[in-house]
């Protein structure tokens, strides 16, 4: 029987990272929602869009947090980049949830 033990310190739910070794998503910054194990949930580093409304009011249009892509820590690279998220559906709740 073996066990095994990963050093998962370094990624916490926050922070940002580079993906290194998948073909699809090689190249693209992604932040880390959770963690389990060796495997992390991560959505895209990308702002809020945002859209006027017929009654002239600026609504989220799309929060790319809501969507979660999952990936190995060993394809993953921390960066020292900030999440680009401070708005939309969620953030609240994530400032809440990761203690931004």
């Amino acid at each position: 029987m073996f066990f095994f033990i990963f050093d998962n310190e370094q990624y916490k739910p926050g922070t940002v990272c580079l993906v290194t070794s998948s073909r699809r998503d090689e190249g693209k910054k992604v932040v880390i929602d959770k963690v389990n194990g060796n495997f992390a949930w991560c959505y895209d580093n990308r702002p809020v869009k945002h859209r006027i409304n017929r009654r002239g009011e600026r609504v989220v249009e799309f929060d790319p947090a809501c969507v979660l892509s999952g990936y190995s820590l060993d394809d993953l690279a921390i960066t020292s980049d900030i999440p680009l998220q401070d708005d939309g559906w969620g953030a609240k709740w994530r400032r809440e949830r990761l203690g931004l």
